[in-house]
């Protein structure tokens, strides 16, 4: 028996080595000929199933893609590439709950390596959080907003955008204080963010602090002088007398 098996994997090898040569020099019509040849009689290589994933995405077949990293993470649980290429491909398919799903277990399986990822996909992945923090946001469920986007940020922490939204679901919640610091956030990424000095005067009101209030829609009108909301807040502000802190 061993005799057979090894005469068997001397066959496929070449096939291996070939279909792998073709599809690191982007040839991928014959890199797929090869590989799906090894599967036939070794249908068990984790490395083919995610080559073999990334070549079905790059046509359109995101389905089929999905399939081979599935599979491949279910020959090698740890295989990183394919967990990555699966919340990607999952995320670009719109399926952006279960993209989150499989970029959750990357960071809980090897918590250092979204320093191992390159940005491009880091970023992906945090978009994918952020897109699901979206759509729990406009369902009403803001704790569940804000824990997306909590996770977005920790693959991400650089996006104004996500801080920004994040500080939304927050301000839905009655945490002031969190909606101020993802606010506050937001604007030491992008100083001109309009929107975030909007929002930032609306937290600081709901806090009860006027002067810092006023100080927000000034700065916002500064940016953008006919901005209506925050010339509608700064006059109502300026407007009533001093109240709160």
């Amino acid at each position: 028996m061993s005799e057979t098996t090894d005469s068997m994997a001397s066959e496929i090898r070449p096939l291996l080595q070939r279909g792998t040569a073709a599809f690191e020099a982007g040839e991928y019509p014959e890199a797929e000929t090869l590989l799906l040849r090894v599967l036939e009689q070794y249908p068990d290589y984790a490395n083919v199933h995610h080559m073999l994933g990334v070549i079905a995405g790059l046509q359109g077949a995101a389905a089929k893609a999905v399939e081979h990293f599935r599979r491949a993470l279910a020959l090698n649980p740890r295989y990183t590439e394919a967990q990555v290429s699966l919340a990607i491909t999952l995320a670009d398919m719109g399926a952006y709950e279960a993209a989150a799903v499989e970029a959750g277990k990357l960071q809980d399986r090897e918590p250092g390596a979204p320093g191992r990822v390159s940005p491009a996909i880091l970023g992906r992945l945090a978009n994918a959080h952020a897109e699901l923090g979206r759509k729990y946001h406009a369902l009403g469920m803001h704790a569940e907003a804000v824990s997306e986007y909590d996770k977005a940020i920790g693959l991400c922490p650089t996006f104004p955008d996500i801080h920004y939204r994040r500080a939304l679901s927050c301000r839905e919640l009655g945490d002031y204080a969190g909606a101020q610091g993802s606010l506050t956030r937001a604007l030491e990424l992008n100083p001109q963010y309009v929107e975030a000095y909007v929002n930032l005067g609306q937290v600081h009101q709901q806090m009860g602090h006027r002067a810092e209030a006023i100080a927000a829609w000034t700065r916002a009108l500064d940016l953008m002088p006919a901005h209506p909301l925050a010339r509608i807040y700064l006059a109502q502000a300026t407007a009533s007398p001093a109240a709160g802190g």
